[in-house]
C-alpha cells in the first residue's frame, strides 16, 4: 500500500475540494498513524497465524536470549511513522488484508472533532470490516493428515 493512495483514498472519504490535502496534511498524517498503531497493538496480534502463514508478512529472526540460548521468533516488520517527508511511493508497513482497515479507521480520527456523524458512519464501517477480516483470519483452513498405520 503506497501512501498516496491512502492520501487519495482518505481526500475522497469526505472532503469536497481535491486540493484539501495540504491545508489537513498533518491531520491526515496523525490520523494515519493513530489507525497503523491501532492495527498494530490490537488486530494483528489476533491474527499473527493468518499474516506468517498466508500472507508471509514478516520474517524469521534468530533471537538470543538472556540465558544464551538461541531460538528463532517471527518479526513482523517494523512501524515506520508517517512524516511530511514520506513520499508518495512509499510502501507502508501494513499487511495486505488490512489496508482498507487503515482507511476508515484513519477517516474516522480525521473528522472526529468536524462532523460526527463521518467519524461515525467511519467507525463503524471500520468495526464490521474488522470483524469480518479477523473472522475470515480465524476461520480454520484445510488440514493434511499424513502417514497413518
Amino acid at each position: 500500500m503506497y501512501w498516496k493512495d491512502i492520501k487519495d483514498n482518505l481526500l475522497d472519504l469526505g472532503f469536497e475540494e481535491t486540493d484539501s490535502y495540504e491545508e489537513y496534511k498533518s491531520i491526515i498524517i496523525n490520523a494515519t498513524n493513530r489507525a497503523i498503531r491501532i492495527l498494530y497493538s490490537t488486530v494483528i496480534p489476533q491474527i499473527e497465524h493468518y499474516l506468517r502463514v498466508y500472507e508471509k508478512w514478516g520474517h524469521e529472526e534468530n533471537i538470543t536470549d538472556i540465558y544464551g540460548e538461541t531460538h528463532t521468533e517471527w518479526k513482523f516488520p517494523e512501524l515506520e511513522k508517517i512524516t511530511k517527508e514520506t513520499k508518495d511511493e512509499e510502501v507502508l508497513s501494513v499487511p495486505d488484508v488490512l489496508e482498507p482497515l487503515v482507511q476508515l479507521l484513519a477517516a474516522h480520527y480525521i473528522w472526529l472533532d468536524d462532523d460526527l456523524t463521518k467519524a461515525t458512519i467511519y467507525w463503524n464501517e471500520y468495526d464490521d470490516l474488522k470483524d469480518q477480516i479477523m473472522m475470515m483470519c480465524r476461520t480454520v483452513r484445510g488440514a493434511v493428515i499424513e502417514g497413518g498405520w
